[in-house]
C-alpha cells in the first residue's frame, strides 16, 4: 500500500498516532504494525510478532519468506513475546488493548490450532510487554506504569499485581498477587515448588528516569524509557504462594545494567539453573556482553565485549546429545562499529569467559538487533 502511495502510511515509534494517514493495529489502533519486535518458531514456521499487537506473520525459517497473516491471531491482535512450551508444543499469547477487555490469554496447540482464548479482567488500560508460564500457571501483570492522556506514568504509590491465569486458558479463577512497584519488560522463566510459583525477570530501579540531555526534546523521552542502566534494571525473584496469597522479592544480581535473558528452552516452565543477561551499554539500547547466573550457587560469570562490539539477545543453542543443562552455546549477533562489519559468534555456555569458539563472518554490517531465538533441527523438521 505504502508503493502504492509513494509516501508512508503510518507514523513512526515517536510520532503521535493521530498522524497516521490511515487506521492501523495495536494499542494506541493507529501504529503500522511493522512486525518487528520478536520472532518465534512453532509448529514448523517462524511467527514475527509487533509489541503492540499485531497481526502476527507466517514465514519459512529457512527461508524467510513470507507465507502471510497468521490465521489464528483474534481482532484483539497479538502481542510479541509469545512463549513456546517445547515439552508440549503449545503455544501461549496474550494482547492489550485501550478498550475493555483490557488484556486477553490465549492458547495454540501443537497443530496451530487457537485452543483458548479467554479475558483477564484489569482495572484499565496497562502495557503487557512480556508473560511467563509454569506448570499449571500463566503469569500476566498489571503494573503501575501506564500511558495518561500525556504519555507514560507511573503511579508509585501503588504496588504492582501479578496474575496467575490456568495455562490452559480454561475460565478458572486468576490468582493476583501483589508486590514493590516497578515495570518488568522481559521474564526469564518461572516454575512451580511446593506451595510456591516462581517467577524471575529483571525489576526496573526507575521505570521513568529523567530525559537525557544530549537528545533532542521530541525523542529524549523515548531515550530515557531505552536506557536500562538509567532505570537500574536487575536481576530479581518473585515467590508467590498459592496457599498464603503473600509475595516474597528476591535480588539474584546486584548489577543495574543486566536484561533480555536467555536459558535453556527445554525448560521453559520448569526449575533451572542457568540464566544468560545481556549487559546494556549506558545512554544507548545497545548490549556490550554477558552474564551467566547460575542461580543455584549464586555464582556470576561476565563476559564483556571489547570496546565499540555489541551483541544481539543471545538464545542458548543444546549441544546435539547434551543432558546437562549448561552443556550447549550462546549464539548472537554481533556488530563492530570500528570496522563497520557484522559477525555471528558462538560461545561455549560453560566458559563464556573464554569468548567465542567460533565466529561467522556475515556478507555485510546489520544494525544492532534485539530479540533472537533459537530453533533446532527438530523444529525446523516440521517445516
Amino acid at each position: 500500500a505504502e508503493r502504492d502511495a509513494q509516501a508512508s502510511l503510518g507514523g513512526g515509534i515517536v510520532d503521535s498516532p493521530m498522524l497516521s494517514p490511515r487506521p492501523g493495529f495495536g494499542f494506541t489502533t493507529a501504529l503500522k504494525d511493522s512486525s518487528n519486535t520478536d520472532i518465534v518458531v512453532h509448529a514448523g514456521k517462524a511467527i514475527s510478532l509487533f509489541y503492540m499487537c499485531g497481526e502476527g506473520y507466517r514465514m519459512d525459517p529457512l527461508t524467510l519468506e513470507t507465507l502471510g497473516a497468521e490465521g489464528w491471531v483474534p481482532p484483539e491482535g497479538v502481542s510479541a513475546h509469545a512463549k513456546l512450551n517445547e515439552a508440549t508444543g503449545e503455544l501461549y499469547f496474550f494482547n492489550y488493548s485501550a478498550q475493555e477487555p483490557y488484556l486477553h490469554y490465549g492458547v495454540v496447540n501443537k497443530d496451530n490450532q487457537l485452543t483458548a482464548y479467554r479475558p483477564v479482567p484489569l482495572p484499565g488500560p496497562r502495557v503487557v510487554h512480556d508473560i511467563a508460564f509454569s506448570d499449571n500457571w500463566a503469569i500476566v501483570n498489571d503494573f503501575p506504569l501506564m500511558f495518561g492522556p500525556g504519555g507514560a506514568i507511573m503511579i508509585r504509590d501503588q504496588a504492582s499485581r501479578f496474575g496467575l491465569v490456568p495455562r490452559d486458558g480454561s475460565d478458572g479463577e486468576v490468582r493476583w498477587f501483589e508486590a514493590a512497584p516497578t515495570f518488568v519488560e522481559h521474564w526469564v522463566n518461572a516454575y512451580e515448588e511446593g506451595d510456591e510459583v516462581i517467577l524471575d525477570g529483571y525489576f526496573q530501579i526507575d521505570p521513568l528516569p529523567p530525559a537525557p540531555p544530549q537528545y533532542p526534546a521530541n525523542v529524549a523521552s523515548m531515550f530515557s524509557m531505552i536506557d536500562c542502566v538509567a532505570m537500574g534494571t536487575r536481576l530479581q525473584r518473585w515467590r508467590f504462594n498459592l496457599i498464603d496469597g503473600t509475595t516474597r522479592e528476591e535480588i539474584l544480581d546486584e548489577r543495574t545494567n543486566v536484561e533480555f535473558g536467555m536459558f535453556d528452552q527445554r525448560l521453559a516452565g520448569k526449575k533451572y539453573r542457568y540464566a544468560y543477561s545481556a549487559t546494556m551499554a549506558p545512554g544507548m539500547f545497545l548490549m556490550d556482553g554477558w552474564v551467566k547466573h547460575d542461580l543455584q550457587s549464586g555464582q556470576q560469570t561476565p563476559y564483556k565485549l571489547p570496546d565499540g562490539l555489541y551483541c544481539s539477545e543471545s538464545p542458548f543453542a543444546p549441544r546435539v546429545g547434551s543432558t546437562a543443562e549448561d552443556d550447549g552455546y550462546l549464539v548472537s549477533f554481533i556488530i563492530d562499529q570500528n570496522t563497520d562489519t557484522s559477525e555471528c559468534w558462538i560461545l561455549d555456555a560453560r566458559n563464556i569467559e573464554a569468548g567465542p569458539v567460533a565466529r561467522l563472518q556475515l556478507p555485510q554490517k546489520i544494525c544492532s538487533g534485539t530479540h533472537a531465538c533459537w530453533a533446532g533441527r527438530s523444529q525446523l523438521a516440521a517445516a
